[in-house]
């Protein structure tokens, strides 16, 4: 083979490795983040929506969270944060809530070496009661790794699945007005009561002030159970409507004995003379 063949070889081998060279020195496009770089898609923590109880009562309706995270190598302390955020359901906008002891601060285990060893791990569980009909809850957990010092070596932070507590909405609907013909003059209205929400309606009250009265809601019906979307149709026996009278008026729940998830559509009044 000539000497220059050779040296051409040569020159062709001494430019690879400088090149292999340069490409292991340079930084790569899918290296890990930085330390302290926010949601963190392994660090070692985990949280879920353990219980979402519903109930008539809002005592008894509760939201439970639970989570846990273990330590990393170049991290001595554990904390972790949880913040509770509620929506009108369906399609409001999530809003955090401040006014919940324990939440929404930095919350460190209570033996101070939990986190220096491989196999710790720091679990949490928090409860929130009182949950009202309407809305849905989800909890967002922040994790943060710290060293000795206490700087931040990681973060991360997730979110929960959604508690919904459906509630049912009581609406009349519609009345008609007919004559009674039972009673000479009387009429007989008939006015349809809806549950437009989600959960049922074991028994609530229809009550009626007729034209001329002056103490409203003296006559009263029951509903009966009512599931959500179901309709019923009371009729009362009242007197005439006539020309510049007080028109009749209905109220679903005048007492206010069932939580709804809307308290404002309620009524419903009628015209005089009826039709």
């Amino acid at each position: 083979m000539p000497a220059r063949l050779h040296v051409l070889r040569a020159l062709v081998l001494a430019l690879a490795v400088a090149l292999l060279a340069a490409a292991a020195a340079a930084p790569s496009a899918l290296a890990r983040p930085a330390a302290g770089a926010a949601a963190v898609a392994d660090a070692p923590a985990a949280a879920r929506l353990l219980a979402c109880r519903h109930a008539a009562s809002i005592d008894a309706r509760v939201a439970v969270i639970g989570a846990w995270m273990k330590p990393l190598p170049a991290a001595q302390r554990l904390t972790l944060k949880i913040d509770l955020f509620q929506r009108q359901a369906p399609g409001g906008r999530w809003t955090q809530r401040t006014d919940v002891p324990g939440l929404g601060r930095w919350t460190q285990p209570s033996d101070a070496l939990l986190g220096t060893q491989p196999g710790d791990v720091f679990r949490y569980r928090q409860a929130v009661g009182r949950l009202v009909l309407g809305y849905a809850y989800r909890f967002r957990v922040s994790f943060r790794w710290l060293d000795a010092a206490g700087t931040v070596v990681r973060e991360s932070a997730l979110t929960t699945r959604a508690c919904r507590q459906p509630g049912p909405d009581l609406v009349p609907t519609a009345m008609q007005v007919d004559p009674n013909p039972s009673s000479r003059g009387g009429f007989l209205y008939s006015v349809t009561v809806k549950n437009a929400g989600r959960a049922p309606v074991q028994r609530a009250l229809l009550a009626a002030t007729y034209p001329g009265e002056t103490t409203p809601n003296l006559h009263r019906h029951r509903t009966g159970r009512l599931l959500p979307g179901a309709s019923v149709v009371i009729v009362f026996a009242g007197p005439p409507c006539g020309p510049g009278e007080s028109p009749p008026a209905f109220v679903v729940d005048p007492d206010g004995l069932v939580e709804e998830t809307n308290e404002a559509n309620n009524q419903l009044v009628g015209t005089c003379p009826a039709p």
